[in-house]
């Protein structure tokens, strides 16, 4: 006669033995590893045995706070993730996330998240680069984020604080650039944007606080031809945007426009060719003696801004 074993039986003598039944979705590895000849299956994530795309080894592998690095070119795949996590690519060539409608990366998550060395492409028909819902921040480097009917980056926040960091990377042909938006929340958003190029979007930075704030430091960057403007910011004294020895032109509204009562502090730029070079729409907007503010269409200034020495 057969005799049914029950399955708490079994695991309880894998205890005994020192063995241990393996979940199915173990998420237990630190670093895993992407190939273009890699395979989404169980088992793979090694260098030897990589697995194919990010979303499986995000689902399936990678514990929260791993790495997900990439072996060599190929594309893989939308993802949205969330926990903490960095995919990384280090010079194997293009590691492409590539979308034909929604976002093609999402984040949801609680923790800091980094993308690195990725060609992020919206095929002209994708919603976002890198959708930005939730988390304790955001780092991009190296990145080419291009052709999303939305936005390249875009952060929609209602947490308390999120940091942002985005360094050496182009995003163009987007809706805009990057877009900031804490409507209806009181989230701070504390920001670098260091050489960064923004070309050929709807708007460049496109900034939007009521009721919260950013604060946001822009250096080394090109913000060039844009039809609605280079940068953009509305909130209150709380919203706080410096721009340094970075090059605002061809902009086909103004290069620099402050609104409401945010504050943006210009230093060591070069503001030119744009409709107006800087548009005061706000009180708080200062210059500091060593700005370039030329050759704008309409006005090299429109409004007051308060203009100091160097110091």
């Amino acid at each position: 006669m057969i005799k049914l074993v029950s399955s708490s039986v079994i695991a309880s003598a894998l205890l005994a033995l020192g063995l241990a039944a393996s979940p199915a979705h173990a998420q237990t590895a630190t670093r895993a590893w992407v190939s273009g000849h890699g395979t989404d299956a169980a088992g793979c994530g090694a260098p030897t045995n990589a697995c194919r795309s990010f979303q499986y080894v995000h689902d399936n592998i990678i514990a929260a706070g791993g790495e997900i690095d990439v072996l060599d070119p190929a594309g893989y795949g939308a993802v949205t993730i969330t926990k903490a996590i960095s995919i990384v690519n280090d010079g194997a060539g293009t590691a492409g996330v590539q979308a034909a409608s929604g976002n093609a990366i999402t984040v949801n998550a609680s923790d800091v998240v980094t993308l690195r060395g990725l060609n992020i492409d919206g095929l002209g028909t994708a919603s976002n680069g890198v959708m930005f819902n939730s988390g304790a921040g955001l780092t991009i480097v190296d990145c080419v984020i291009r052709h999303f009917g939305g936005n390249g980056v875009y952060l929609s926040i209602s947490q308390a604080t999120t940091k942002l960091l985005i360094s050496n990377t182009i995003a163009s042909d987007n809706t805009a650039g990057v877009e900031i938006n804490t409507s209806g929340s009181s989230a701070l958003i504390e920001g670098t944007l260091d050489h960064v190029t923004l070309d050929n979007n709807g708007s460049g930075i496109h900034i939007f606080n009521d009721p919260g704030a950013t604060q946001l430091a822009i250096s080394n960057s090109v913000i060039t031809g844009s039809p609605y403007g280079g940068v953009y910011v509305y909130g209150s004294k709380q919203t706080i945007v410096s721009i340094d020895s970075s090059q605002i032109s061809n902009n086909l509204d103004p290069g620099v426009e402050a609104d409401n009562s945010a504050v943006i502090l210009l230093k060591n730029n070069m503001i030119m060719s744009n409709k107006y070079g800087v548009y005061a729409a706000s009180p708080n907007v200062a210059s500091y003696s060593d700005n370039a503010i030329n050759d704008n269409s309409t006005a090299d200034i429109q409004g007051t801004i308060t203009s100091f020495g160097l110091r």
